[in-house]
Formats: C-alpha cells, sequence, structure tokens
C-alpha cells in the first residue's frame, strides 16, 4: 500500500500577522495550526509538522494528535529551509504533500481529491494545483525526487525547482478556493472568520 506523508511546515515569523502568531490564532474553536493538522490526518497521511518559531506554543497545541516533529532551526533563513528539513524527515515515502499550515479551509475532501489527481496523472512528477495563473497548495512529491529538490544547497526544496524543471511538474486543474487560501496578515484573518467555513467536511 502506498505511503503517504504530509509535510505541513509550521515553523515561521508570522511577521506579517504583527503580535500574533497566526498559527495559534483561533478558527472556528480550535487552534489554526490544529484544524490544518487535523484535516491532513483525516484524509488518513502520516503528519510531520516543522516547528521552528515559537516551537513550543506549536507542540502544545497538537501534541496529542497522530503528528511527528522535526526542528528547524534555521527557520530565520526562510520557508526553503523548512521544506529541505521536513523532505529530508520524510525520505522513504512514497509520496509527500507539502502543505502550510495557514490554510484552515483545506479539509480531507481538498487534500485526497490531490491525491488522487497526482496518481491519475502517473505520480511521477511534481502535482501543483492551479487555476488560471494562480499556483496553490499543498503540493505532491513523488518520494523518488526528494534527493532532487534537496540536491542545491542554496535553494534547496520546491520553488526553484519547479520553474527550473518545469518538464518534472504537473499542474492540476482544481478551481477549489482552499487550495489559493492562506493567512498572512490580520486583515485577512478577519475574511476568513467573516467568511465561516467553506468546506462541508472539515469538522
Amino acid at each position: 500500500m502506498p505511503r503517504h506523508m504530509a509535510v505541513i511546515l509550521a515553523a515561521g515569523l508570522s511577521r506579517r500577522m504583527g503580535d500574533q502568531n497566526k498559527l495559534l490564532l483561533p478558527v472556528w474553536g480550535e487552534p489554526m495550526i490544529r484544524r490544518t493538522v487535523r484535516a491532513y490526518a483525516g484524509a488518513g497521511l502520516e503528519v510531520m509538522v516543522v516547528t521552528g518559531f515559537a516551537a513550543r506554543d506549536i507542540t502544545h497545541a497538537i501534541t496529542d494528535l497522530p503528528v511527528r516533529f522535526v526542528h528547524n532551526p534555521d527557520f530565520e533563513r526562510g520557508q526553503k529551509t523548512s521544506v529541505a528539513a521536513g523532505l529530508k524527515a520524510a525520505r522513504g515515502a512514497d509520496d509527500v504533500l507539502v502543505g502550510l499550515g495557514d490554510q484552515p479551509r483545506l479539509g480531507p475532501l481538498q487534500i485526497k481529491n490531490l491525491i488522487n489527481a497526482h496518481s491519475a496523472a502517473g505520480g511521477g512528477k511534481i502535482s501543483i494545483p492551479h487555476d488560471g495563473d494562480r499556483r496553490g497548495n499543498p503540493i505532491a512529491i513523488p518520494g523518488a525526487l526528494i534527493d532532487a529538490l534537496l540536491s542545491d544547497q542554496q535553494n534547496p526544496g520546491c520553488h526553484t525547482f519547479t520553474r527550473t524543471r518545469p518538464e518534472l511538474v504537473n499542474a492540476i486543474p482544481l478551481t477549489d478556493p482552499a487550495y489559493y487560501s492562506d493567512v498572512d496578515t490580520p486583515e485577512a484573518y478577519s475574511d476568513l472568520l467573516r467568511a465561516g467555513s467553506i468546506e462541508a467536511g472539515a469538522t
């Protein structure tokens, strides 16, 4: 049976949110990071959370959930270091979904839909949700490509690789706004709370 793993990035400094760590803000009755992690676990994936800034608080918010943790001591150098830390720890998985901790609108249904589309496309390339010119998250990475993604020590991970190696990327047409919505600012957080949950199955 294929081994699907999720790497959830939860190490960032959350600077644009002001004094609050966005991942700990309440979203429909629970911390944002907890809701996100539950969605991936509910889709049947092994879940690994990459911590960095406020690691103790992040861990405390989800420690009772079925997750593993990997700490990124270089989190202040940016997201690519957290992606690299997660991918190193995910070696051995058949596929790895790399997701953001601040996408609480994602539910198990959207995650399963991406996994199914990735498999239907052959599973040998990196699958990225696309809606017109928008690129979404999470992205699905074949385990066989992890070492290639880590080979550039200056720019490890997905951002540079997927743009310089387009032949190894599948653009997956997915129109659900949950793939394209994250929460970086107080305004985005207020909009999220006003909109309410748009994922009926993500409870």
